[in-house]
């Protein structure tokens, strides 16, 4: 025998309807949170190449940190140090470069950063007079006979 409850299939009908709508919203709600994800996604990969060109253009290392220390470890004097950043950095070296590489990694043992900058702008000057440099800017060398890496080809 089969039971007739008119108000069990009108209750299970609306409550049909209800999870519905639910499932509607719900859907929609992961719809736009989809397109957010993708949305945001392409914004961070947009950042992450405008920073990597900006520190290819500058000359500053771009993806994993080098290891200057073990880099430089091996040299004896401070020229000889910011021969290597310059070699390993396309030929071109910075003197605030210079100095925040060897005053952070504790070359350079002065108590005050802009001490170390001194020291550094002095050696270079000396060995753009001993013929090792050029100067191309202003705190800008260029290390004499090093080929220059090709990062200003991305630009063109």
């Amino acid at each position: 025998m089969v039971m007739s409850n008119h108000s069990y299939e009108e209750q299970t009908r609306r409550l049909l309807s209800d999870i519905k709508s639910e499932l509607q919203l719900v859907d929609e709600e992961i719809s736009k949170l989809i397109q957010k994800q993708t949305m945001l996604a392409k914004e961070v990969e947009a950042y992450q190449v405008a920073l990597e060109s900006y520190l290819r253009r500058s000359g500053k290392q771009v993806g994993t940190e080098f290891d200057w220390t073990k880099v430089l470890a091996s040299a004896e004097t401070h020229k000889e140090r910011i021969k290597l950043i310059a070699e390993k950095q396309g030929g071109r070296i910075k003197v605030s470069q210079a100095t925040d590489i060897l005053y952070s990694k504790g070359f350079i043992k002065s108590k005050k950063r802009s001490t170390a900058y001194v020291m550094v702008q002095g050696m270079l000057a000396e060995m753009a007079d001993s013929g090792i440099f050029e100067k191309v800017g202003q705190g800008e060398y260029k290390l004499i006979g090093a080929q220059q890496i090709l990062l200003d080809s991305d630009a063109h």
